[in-house]
């Protein structure tokens, strides 16, 4: 029985998947997270032991890892590296079957994924030119007024007055979040202004990749309550949420490691029953 693990070095944390192939039926074992840095091998390493402890196996258990995210050129253990696009793609369509689109706002960027019966990607689009348009704008939203960030999604949703963000700079939209609160705008109207306006961007990318009438929302991001229902009202569809929504790529790269190591160990066998003949 092979022992996979799939590492998702994103921006912001790193988490590690160790999933197990047991008579063909993928399982996942463990899962860990930490943050990120400059050194990759460093969190990587730390989010692995965590996911094999849950596991209860040991690294020399490994069989294959398999690394995505930015930092996926930096970890020097990993056996294959696939971007976070077909990652995101093949681990949405593994725990939704019937996915047919995949947003993923992640601390850097935000992607809009179309997925197709098999859970390749058939189109993407991604909107990675400003900080207004990703997840770390919540974070630094959150910081500036003074709000914890996994408060933020239910405070989202007890706005009566939203108040939308209009700037696509992420300096420009600071500037807003400064005036509203000068203003007297109660924080949940500004929170949920920002939900908003990350759906209204969310919802631009969405219909270049062929949307229908269901998503699938993925990241840390989709943890806040505040953006599947930003999202849900905004472009009138059904957002799912896996469980374990941020460990989907991580996940994406542990089978698409399992599959590149079943297939070469089937041409291995074939070659050698071809040499004993």
């Amino acid at each position: 029985m092979p022992f996979l693990a799939g590492i998702d070095c994103g921006t912001s944390f790193t988490k590690a998947v160790v999933l197990s192939a047991a008579e063909g039926e993928p399982r996942v074992l463990g899962k860990g997270r930490t943050r990120s840095g400059v050194k990759v091998d460093e969190a990587a390493g730390a989010a692995l032991e965590q996911a094999m402890a849950e596991a209860g196996i040991g690294r020399r258990q490994l069989d294959y890892v398999a690394a995505t995210g930015f930092g996926r050129y930096g970890l020097s253990f990993r056996d294959i590296q696939v971007t976070e696009i077909t990652t995101a793609a093949r681990g949405a369509h593994f725990v939704i079957p019937e996915t047919s689109a995949v947003l993923d706002i992640g601390g850097q960027c935000t992607r809009a994924i179309g997925v197709s019966e098999t859970g390749k990607v058939k189109v993407f689009k991604s909107n990675d030119k400003c900080a207004a348009g990703s997840g770390m704008f919540i974070q630094r939203a959150a910081k500036y007024l003074e709000v914890p960030l996994e408060d933020v999604g239910e405070l989202s949703l007890h706005a009566t007055h939203p108040q939308p963000i209009s700037s696509v700079c992420a300096v420009l939209a600071e500037s807003e979040i400064i005036n509203h609160v000068s203003a007297g705008i109660t924080v949940q109207d500004i929170l949920r202004g920002i939900h908003e306006s990350l759906a209204d961007r969310a919802g631009a990318l969405l219909k270049r990749v062929e949307m229908k009438e269901q998503l699938t929302l993925i990241g840390g991001v989709a943890r806040q309550a505040g953006i599947a229902k930003a999202l849900e009202d905004r472009l009138k569809v059904k957002v799912n949420i896996p469980q374990d929504c941020d460990f989907i790529c991580a996940l994406g790269a542990a089978l698409l490691g399992l599959k590149r190591l079943t297939g070469k160990r089937s041409a291995g066998e074939t070659i050698a029953r071809e040499y004993a003949n």
